[in-house]
């Protein structure tokens, strides 16, 4: 069984992560703001980094590969956002990811949950799917930010992954996140560089709505990072997707999206799911 502050701890994070999400998507230039947000989380983490000084060199390839594959996963996010539905891209994003993680962390991590768990991972994956569905059904879809979104959650499983491996290996929980954040503010910002936009006077102009991200975005993953640190990661990964339950309330109401019963089942799916993960 979970032990009941990780299983708050990560719940939490996934209402933060949906949140800013929805924050990020509803803006008029989604994807400049989320890589202004994912700048300044880097320019956050640096005296974090210094306060508890650097991760274990043998964290360091782990921590690197993670980077690489998060940089691609926003990139491929900000695609799916420009062209498909919040409710339609967030889903297909995140459901792949405990799919890929728990045969995953069966194989590289030793990590064989209960078949509680097992069904619960299979369960909250099944509800993602079926909100996709039901996004697609609704016409909202459009096929080439679907192929985004798969391609996103792929690189998600990767980083999720290898943040996995290196965070056990750190030996700095909070040193090895604080890391994380700034690799991944370098390297979003030189490649916003490499496209030819300079990232310092990208960051002003989305400065008050990527601020309040980063904020938030940080703090998720703190949470997780922490999570993950201790818990089996395809449990951690799966329970954080339930972030979609939330989304699935602001694309209602917030981003004035429809969300029908077939939406309403799915979250009943997925609670079947954390049900499932909290008993494993």
């Amino acid at each position: 069984m979970i032990e009941t502050l990780p299983f708050i701890m990560i719940l939490a994070s996934a209402l933060l992560h949906a949140t800013w999400n929805a924050m990020a998507r509803s803006g008029a230039e989604p994807g400049d703001v989320l890589a202004c947000s994912v700048m300044i989380s880097g320019a956050f983490g640096l005296p974090g980094l210094v306060w508890f000084g650097p991760p274990a060199a043998a964290s360091w390839l782990y921590l690197a590969a993670g980077v690489i594959l998060n940089t691609i996963g926003v990139r491929l996010a900000m695609a799916a956002y420009r062209t498909a539905s919040f409710g339609l891209a967030y889903p297909v994003m995140r459901a792949g990811i405990p799919l890929l993680t728990l045969p995953i962390g069966a194989v590289m991590l030793n990590e064989w949950p209960r078949p509680s768990g097992v069904a619960g991972v299979l369960l909250i994956a099944a509800a993602l799917i079926m909100l996709a569905l039901a996004a697609r059904k609704a016409g909202r879809a459009e096929m080439r930010g679907l192929g985004f979104a798969l391609m996103a959650s792929v690189a998600g499983a990767g980083f999720v992954t290898a943040d996995a491996f290196g965070v056990r290996l750190s030996g700095n929980v909070l040193g090895y996140a604080f890391a994380v954040t700034i690799g991944n503010g370098l390297s979003l910002a030189l490649l916003t560089r490499l496209e030819g936009r300079n990232p310092l006077a990208l960051v002003p102009v989305h400065a008050a709505r990527s601020l309040a991200i980063s904020v938030l975005s940080m703090t998720s993953f703190l949470l997780y990072i922490a999570v993950v640190a201790v818990t089996p990661v395809a449990l951690a990964a799966a329970l954080r997707e339930t972030s979609v339950l939330f989304a699935v309330a602001m694309a209602h109401f917030v981003l004035k999206e429809d969300v029908g019963r077939f939406h309403w089942a799915a979250a009943a799916l997925a609670l079947a799911g954390v049900i499932g993960i909290r008993l494993a």
